[in-house]
């Protein structure tokens, strides 16, 4: 339960979301509505949020925004934007809450148009992807083997694999659905590893990422989270490798590491992710060379800019390059990950072969 000054603060924060997906989202068609807190806040209720016309009022269950991270709740909120837009805007009101009305709404303004607040799952039955990825994961698991022979052989098939299903995504004729995922937990500063290892998956695994505000409603703060964006398929194998990464690099600490704190490690974590950014990096231009080169996909280039329109870069302070440092650098370039296929910024979706002349 939250007190009177920390729900206070957390109604603020609200507002604070509203006028800013106000002005990204509807270009500042809406008035500001009456916002409120429903339900107890011991269980989550029905409805997670509710336009209400009687009194212009936007509801967010209390127990939701507690419990959720905090993009589930700023896609409620979008939601029931959409519905006083409908209300509001194009005042029609002798239609069911989501008729075509508020799914053409949706569709142009990429809002969910359902009410779950969660990511979008793909749904149906196991499809080919969902095979390969299932097929990546256990190779990259085979290729934490000490067994260098198997963990190389192990990486150059999840290579192929990936670089296969890629190939194939580009005469896929079906538009593919965009996901978002946060990585990790959100926190008012984040240390040089994470933001390290956020590039990496941003870089070299064909997904877009980026450093997101999110509010903390339990500390009346707001922070920052990762957020990648990217197919169902290219964010699930993300976040693996994610997973992977973090693994691997504990596994190499608790071998090679000099301190024996979580600062310690976070070093150590930072040297080894920079060490393996640059091993990934050099990959790139090999592979560049070879004639294989992955020019981006303007569909994800779309939905991302329209998700986050305002994006700018800031520079941080970074770990002291101690040994700890170092040796995560050294450990980092012996990890065996291999890149798929190289990434070029800001160009159409293609494979460029350049031995076909």
């Amino acid at each position: 339960m939250l007190s009177p000054q920390l729900e206070r603060a957390l109604l603020v924060a609200l507002l604070r979301e509203w006028a800013q997906l106000n002005r990204e989202r509807f270009r500042s068609a809406l008035n500001t509505p009456v916002f409120s807190m429903s339900g107890t806040g011991d269980t989550v209720g029905t409805n997670l949020g509710l336009w209400s016309s009687t009194g212009r009022t936007l509801q967010i269950d209390r127990a939701f925004a507690l419990r959720s991270a905090w993009p589930a709740v700023r896609e409620v909120l979008l939601h029931e934007m959409a519905h006083q837009f409908v209300d509001e805007i194009y005042r029609v009101r002798d239609e069911s809450p989501h008729g075509p009305t508020f799914q053409a709404v949706c569709a142009r303004f990429r809002i969910d148009p359902r009410a779950s607040g969660a990511p979008l799952q793909p749904q149906g039955t196991a499809t080919d992807q969902d095979r390969v990825v299932a097929r990546v994961r256990k190779l990259l698991a085979l290729a934490a083997s000490a067994n260098q022979h198997e963990a190389e052989s192990a990486m150059n098939a999840a290579q192929a694999l990936l670089l296969k299903y890629n190939l194939d995504f580009l005469d896929d004729p079906q538009e593919q659905r965009m996901q978002w995922r946060t990585i990790g937990e959100p926190a008012l500063r984040h240390s040089e590893d994470a933001k390290v290892l956020g590039g990496i998956l941003a870089r070299h695994f064909f997904v877009k990422g980026v450093w997101i505000p999110v509010y903390m409603p339990l500390r009346g703060e707001w922070g920052s989270v990762f957020e990648i964006c990217g197919t169902a398929e290219n964010v699930e194998m993300a976040l693996y490798v994610h997973e992977f990464l973090q693994a691997t690099t504990l596994r190499l600490w608790e071998k090679d590491g000099v301190g024996h704190t979580r600062t310690a490690l976070a070093r150590f974590r930072a040297g080894a992710y920079h060490g393996f950014f640059q091993k990934l990096n050099e990959q790139t231009v090999r592979q560049a060379e070879t004639g294989l080169v992955w020019a981006g996909d303007p569909r994800l280039d779309s939905w991302f800019g329209q998700r986050h329109p305002h994006i700018r870069t800031v520079k941080s302070t970074g770990f002291k390059r101690d040994s700890d440092f170092q040796n995560g650098r050294i450990a980092g370039r012996g990890i065996v990950l291999n890149r798929p296929i190289a990434s070029t910024e800001g160009r159409a979706l293609q494979i460029e072969d350049k031995r076909r002349g």
